[in-house]
């Protein structure tokens, strides 16, 4: 993304990343598609696409969390896709652009009701690389497949980036971040450092921003259900639980081939 050359507009490249209405955070230069059906995959899942620093992601997160309890209840899989809002960042940290994020972030706190903190956006220098925090959590993720333990967890260490970068002004682009939800979960920190730094982490967030776009999703939050029939989007953009469970509730019947 270029940065813009006039600093008293707010550039329409940033615009478009985070629409208020729809409560979506586009890919750039992605278009919308229609998915497919595929013939791959167990006959009923969520498939929850996000970024741990999107906001519109974490705006909606009380609404994802009790789509999660409805597809655990139901004996549905959830699973959480990241899609790497924005690898390797690149926007220039200007004043124009802080103060763009800080009145999107004040206008979804109200809207949500989640906490966002501004202070972050007081420091001198930043870049909005959203690799690093997806990879960090697709490391946790299979460290935590490697325990016993309930399958939440994943969301948890999710909703734990978020809450981490968004409520409380820290730096998810670095490692050490992660060193305190590694300890909150009982994850061995040194085996956390050493896949997150390996070329084959990387490699495997990449892989998944490209499966992510195979899916047909252009913007996060998106929510699909994949059964024998297909894919179905159950959201794009923020939603409700409540709208979120109606959702899983039709596409759960319509699988079973109930009208």
């Amino acid at each position: 993304m270029k940065t813009p050359s006039n600093d008293n507009e707010t550039p329409p490249e940033v615009q478009a990343l985070c629409d208020p209405e729809t409560g979506t955070c586009a890919l750039p230069g992605a278009a919308p598609k229609t998915a497919g059906p595929s013939a791959e995959g167990p006959l009923g899942e969520v498939l929850y696409v996000g970024d741990p620093m999107c906001s519109w992601c974490w705006g909606a997160s009380p609404g994802l969390r009790q789509l999660e309890a409805e597809a655990n209840r139901r004996g549905i899989p959830f699973h959480i896709l990241v899609g790497g809002l924005r690898p390797g960042g690149g926007d220039a940290w200007t004043e124009r652009f802080r103060g763009f994020l800080r009145h999107h972030w004040e206008e979804i706190a109200a809207r949500t009701g989640q906490p966002f903190s501004t202070r972050f956006l007081d420091r001198a220098a930043f870049n909005y690389d959203t690799e690093p925090a997806c990879r960090a959590f697709l490391v946790m993720r299979g460290m935590l497949a490697e325990t016993p333990g309930p399958a939440t967890r994943a969301y948890e260490v999710f909703a734990a980036i978020q809450q981490k970068f968004y409520a409380e002004g820290q730096d998810p682009t670095v490692a050490s971040f992660y060193e305190s939800l590694c300890a909150a979960r009982s994850l061995d920190f040194g085996v956390f450092l050493e896949r997150f730094s390996q070329a084959d982490a990387k490699r495997a967030t990449a892989n998944e921003f490209q499966e992510v776009r195979a899916l047909g999703v252009s913007g996060f939050p998106t929510v699909l259900f994949r059964g024998s029939a297909g894919l179905a989007v159950l959201a794009s953009g923020f939603a409700t639980g409540t709208s979120l469970v109606e959702a899983l509730v039709r596409a759960a019947k319509q699988a079973r081939g109930e009208p």
